[in-house]
C-alpha cells in the first residue's frame, strides 16, 4: 500500500485562514449599539431644496 502524500502547509497560509475565521466571527456576532440618527432609515429625514433650474434669457 501507498501511503498518502502529505502538503506542507505554510505559516502564511495558517495567518490567512485565521484572520478569516476570526473577521467571520466578528460578522456573524452581534452588532454594535447605534445611535438614533445611524438608526433611522433613509426616506425618514427631511427632503433636500429641490435643484433650481437657471434663469431662462
Amino acid at each position: 500500500m501507498n501511503e498518502p502524500e502529505r502538503r506542507k502547509v505554510s505559516l502564511a497560509g495558517l495567518g490567512l485562514i485565521g484572520a478569516g475565521a476570526v473577521l467571520g466571527l466578528a460578522l456573524a456576532g452581534p452588532g454594535a449599539p447605534q445611535n438614533d440618527a445611524a438608526a433611522q432609515p433613509p426616506g425618514s429625514s427631511a427632503p433636500a431644496d429641490p435643484p433650481k433650474s437657471p434663469p431662462a434669457d
